[in-house]
């Protein structure tokens, strides 16, 4: 009888853990927020949908206009732009947490594969989804980190469960190449699993794998990233552009003394400790990806939720043994039923609050995707189309792909998030230069042939809109001023402007796009 009730009471943690997954990555995945290339990856998917043929140069700048544009994306947007036109943001919205599901249900199978505690696991995989959830907007990094996921239970089951899907690797890769260049972090951990079977195979005598067999499906999976329409040239341009610094947040790095980030500290400390533990039987391939990952999670911040990935199995196993360990030394820290009941009554309402916070969320925002007013210069650009201003639109870089979606082809940007994939080096740096020094726009302004300025509210602004002959005010709101050349080409909107013969924009929506 007692043997029964605590196969029950395991039977009811395992539901648990499945439903503390699950939540946790409605909860933590839950962004409903626009990000500010969403705007520019269905544009673009619709462009190319509609050239049938991908745009190799760029028509969007006036700053790049012409150059060579290198969309390594464009498969993704291909993919937003037909889920936006038969599904609306909502689709994206909801696309995005299925995405999230999935991954989330990987890892669950992967660290239950391993026979491994449940309560355990279920702690790792919610801070696993923690560490992931910064990354989890509406981009086309999602199919990075599911492919990713998907590359690592490919992985564990060949090793651990001799089940051979390696076949499926160069499949993967061939999608993954045309989405989102973060198909390297796929290649570089196959890479190092074949290097140090490789390793283990010669200098270890290690045989429980054939070595050809892996490195077989490597050289297959390799070939297949050439399987793009840039060929091998894309690799090139990506391996210059990551090794040039970018002025740009996510791809700072992680301050290892600092108060930030303290999941991704901690997930990295349990390594460290398993590691430890598990150091007499060697580091494996499982840890020396997992230390690339750490690596590269600490040189840039957006490489952190490949890091909440590879690690959630390998805690799993490392912490479960040791649980299991001490318990064997301590059986007196085994819980009662009164405890494991606690605990199933602990994670159960674990579930509805995570369940409930997630779901209230898309709830709250109609289950659309929101454009904050505050972020975003709605009511600006309104009143540019609004009153058929065109030209030359000098702008922040987060504005860029918004700006093209709602005003090209009347207005042509000075940048935006395509970032080194089509701007000179010269024009980057010339706006990150801007937006730490308000004073550096005046040279900004000056150097590029713009007709019409867009900003954000700052002092140096309001100086320039009561001293400046060559730029006159036309609007402003609590987000954004507007600016326009006093030149040939703005002279009739100017007259109008200054009878009052203009439109003012409505209140803005709350509501992609």
């Amino acid at each position: 009888m007692k043997r029964q009730m605590n196969g029950t009471q395991s039977r009811w943690l395992k539901i648990m853990a499945q439903l503390v997954t699950a939540s946790a990555a409605i909860c933590f995945f839950s962004y409903v927020t626009a990000d500010p290339d969403l705007w520019g990856h269905i544009k673009f998917g619709e462009d190319i949908w509609k050239a049938k043929s991908l745009i190799r140069v760029d028509p969007y700048s006036f700053t790049a206009h012409g150059q060579p544009w290198v969309n390594h994306e464009w498969l993704a947007e291909l993919i937003f732009y037909f889920t936006y036109l038969h599904l609306g943001d909502t689709g994206l919205l909801f696309g995005k947490l299925v995405i999230g599901l999935v991954i989330a249900g990987l890892l669950y199978r992967l660290c239950d594969l391993g026979k491994n505690d449940a309560i355990v696991y279920t702690f790792i995989i919610v801070l696993a989804i923690v560490v992931i959830s910064p990354g989890f907007m509406v981009r086309p990094q999602l199919f990075s980190f599911l492919f990713f996921t998907l590359y690592l239970g490919i992985f564990h089951l060949y090793f651990f469960k001799k089940k051979n899907l390696l076949f499926l690797l160069p499949c993967i890769m061939v999608f993954w190449v045309n989405c989102h260049g973060g198909f390297l972090m796929g290649w570089m951990f196959f890479s190092i699993v074949v290097v140090w079977k490789t390793i283990s195979h010669f200098l270890f005598g290690e045989k429980d794998e054939p070595v050809g067999v892996i490195w077989f499906w490597f050289l297959v999976t390799s070939f297949s990233t050439l399987m793009n329409p840039y060929g091998y040239k894309l690799i090139v341009f990506l391996y210059k552009t990551l090794s040039t610094p970018r002025q740009i947040s996510e791809w700072n790095p992680i301050p290892l003394i600092h108060m930030s980030h303290l999941h991704l500290k901690a997930m990295a400390l349990l390594f460290f400790v398993v590691l430890f533990k598990r150091l007499k039987y060697g580091i494996g391939w499982e840890g020396a990806a997992i230390a690339m990952t750490l690596v590269a999670s600490f040189s840039h911040q957006r490489h952190t939720p490949f890091f909440g990935i590879i690690i959630t199995p390998y805690l799993a196993g490392g912490l479960s043994t040791l649980k299991s360990d001490i318990k064997s030394r301590m059986p007196r820290l085994t819980l009662s039923k009164i405890s494991q009941n606690t605990l199933v009554v602990f994670l159960l309402l674990l579930v509805i609050y995570q369940a409930f916070y997630g779901i209230s969320k898309y709830v709250l925002a109609n289950g659309r995707i929101i454009v904050d007013a505050q972020i975003y210069p709605e009511s600006a650009v309104k009143f540019l189309k609004q009153n058929s201003v065109n030209g030359n639109l000098l702008l922040p870089m987060e504005w860029g792909e918004y700006a093209i979606w709602k005003l090209y082809p009347d207005c042509k940007v000075s940048i935006d998030g395509r970032f080194r994939t089509v701007y000179p080096e010269s024009v980057i740096k010339d706006h990150f230069v801007s937006a730490l020094d308000s004073e550096r726009w005046t040279a900004l302004i000056e150097k590029y042939p713009a007709d019409i300025l867009l900003a954000r509210q700052n002092s140096f602004f309001q100086e320039l809109a009561k001293h400046s002959n060559q730029w006159l005010y036309v609007y402003s709101d609590y987000t954004a001023i507007l600016f326009l050349k006093n030149n040939k080409r703005n002279q009739s909107f100017l007259q109008r402007f200054q009878t009052g013969q203009f439109i003012r924009p409505g209140p803005p929506s709350i509501y992609f796009p």
